[in-house]
């Protein structure tokens, strides 16, 4: 982040905004637990529905309102609508939540598993109602990868279908709806026409209110706009704008928030940049949302050191003010205590954040190692397979195959690679975990730095994969043998109660 510049000043239209913003932001929990209450209500009509005909149609608001909360919540939710679709064949309400279901793994930062959705969906056609939601995803998926690897070769392809998503979704709507220019100025912006883009997007924001989820992302867009133009007042506008939008609507997925932060550090307002970021850090945590979590790191660690900075020049202006004002020594020699609490407090966090940076560094390094091990090893396995079904040695290769044993190495590997990647990143993890368990029942492992099975299951609930599904196939073992461990994990705990809690929170910054 660049540094601050005090030459921009904000207007005082701008700072009664921004003063505003401030209250809302404060009162942030009420939004928040406004919008539980809802999707608790909603819990309530589905268990009380007579027909699961009635359920299945109340699955979908039920899983948007957890969405923008938690996007653990709102796959779980999907998750389980998906199944009751199944059971009832209702293919058409469940492409709507494969497609629900994709967004949300894509705000959690699961891009193959929304890949993956998405293309079930487009694979066996869209069912009539599909259309809308299946493109909308499509183009925030996409615009929002070009724009996260703009400085990639994978820029354009990221574009170029973000672009097709948009014109599908325009041609389901009159020229007069704002979804229609919402799409038309997305499309603009893929074609880098950001002044027509601007005309669209302001279009919108006069035709829609906040409770119109295209409305807080029109006004992202524009402060975007403004930004890249050097009309900062303009920017601050439209970013305070959608902020309020999305905290009043409790989108915890939204970023103007953060992007505010970040413009008013640039002109020079560091302490409600400081707390804008707070907050961004906050929300994306709170939801789960990794992809606004790596910006905010980014963003968070530079207002920080400012922040550090900021105090320790305070610290020598009070302590100057000790040597002229004896009369006041005791109230200033309490502020000087506080202050370098605060210090501390900024530079624990700073730390942490350095370290939270690393654990993303080795997740990516040791997931490329995986990747790039595991196509050696199948490029390996097909060389073989050529070589013996040249030589007429199919019966060799069937047993070869039979025995399972490239699938046994190739499973050996990966919980060597992820082992060695958790206790890198977490080196005191086994310890922690057995100080949660009765002191006769702790975990003990075959051999330095190699995790047991059960150790795995808890530490990938850890790293937010709380599917038995999903563990069961990483691990090579059923779902019922990850209840199984868990069931026993928690019977050896001191407090059973509280002990997966504790545990997910082992290693937290």
């Amino acid at each position: 982040m660049a540094q601050p510049m005090h030459s921009a000043e904000i207007s005082s239209s701008n700072r009664a905004l921004l003063e505003r913003l401030d209250k809302i932001v404060a009162n942030r929990q009420f939004y928040i637990d406004k919008r539980k209450a809802k999707a608790d209500s909603v819990r309530s009509l589905i268990e009380a529905a007579p027909r699961v005909e009635d359920k299945i149609a109340l699955y979908q608001d039920y899983g948007d309102l957890w969405l923008g909360l938690s996007t653990d919540s709102a796959i779980r939710v999907y998750n389980e609508g998906i199944q009751l679709c199944i059971d009832a064949a209702d293919t058409t309400s469940a492409q709507k939540l494969y497609v629900a279901r994709a967004h949300g793994y894509f705000l959690r930062g699961h891009i193959h598993e929304c890949m993956s959705d998405l293309a079930r969906v487009k694979d066996v056609g869209l069912r009539p109602g599909v259309a809308e939601p299946y493109h909308t995803v499509g183009y925030s998926v996409f615009l929002t990868l070009s724009g996260f690897y703009c400085d990639s070769e994978d820029w354009a392809q990221y574009s170029k279908n973000g672009r097709e998503h948009a014109l599908k979704e325009m041609a389901l709507y009159s020229p007069e709806s704002p979804k229609y220019n919402y799409c038309q100025a997305l499309v603009y912006m893929a074609d880098r026409k950001k002044q027509l883009m601007s005309s669209c997007l302001h279009d919108v924001v006069e035709n829609t209110t906040y409770n119109d989820r295209i409305n807080p992302y029109a006004y992202t867009l524009l402060g975007e706009y403004y930004m890249e133009r050097g009309d900062y007042n303009e920017a601050v506008y439209n970013y305070a704008m959608a902020s309020i939008g999305n905290v009043e609507c409790a989108h915890l997925d939204g970023v103007a928030l953060l992007r505010l932060g970040e413009m008013l550090y640039k002109i020079g307002d560091t302490s409600r940049a400081h707390n804008y970021m707070a907050v961004a850090m906050e929300k994306s945590i709170m939801g789960d949302m990794k992809f606004n979590l790596m910006r905010v790191n980014s963003a968070f660690m530079d207002v920080s050191k400012l922040m550090v900075e900021e105090k320790h020049h305070q610290l020598w202006l009070l302590s100057a003010l000790v040597l002229v004002l004896l009369v006041l020594l005791v109230l200033v020699a309490k502020i000087i205590t506080n202050k370098r609490k605060e210090v501390k407090m900024l530079k624990s966090v700073e730390s942490r954040l350095a370290n939270a940076n690393l654990a993303k560094e080795t997740y990516i390094a040791e997931f490329m190692n995986l990747c790039s091990s595991y196509i050696e090893s199948l490029e390996d396995y097909n060389k073989m397979s050529r070589r013996k079904i040249t030589a007429g040695q199919t019966e060799e290769l069937l047993a070869y195959i039979k025995s399972g044993k490239i699938v046994d190495e190739q499973r050996k590997k990966f919980y060597d690679v992820f082992d060695e990647a958790l206790l890198h990143i977490f080196p005191t993890y086994i310890e922690d975990v057995n100080r949660l368990l009765q002191l006769d029942k702790q975990i003990v492992t075959p051999a330095p730095n190699v995790l047991t099975t059960e150790l795995r299951v808890l530490a990938l609930s850890r790293l937010g994969i709380d599917d038995a599904t999903i563990i069961a196939r990483f691990l090579g073992i059923t779902t019922n043998t990850i209840y199984t461990y868990r069931n026993k994990l928690r019977t050896r705990a001191i407090d059973r109660s509280t002990f997966e809690e504790e545990a997910k929170k082992i290693g937290m910054v």
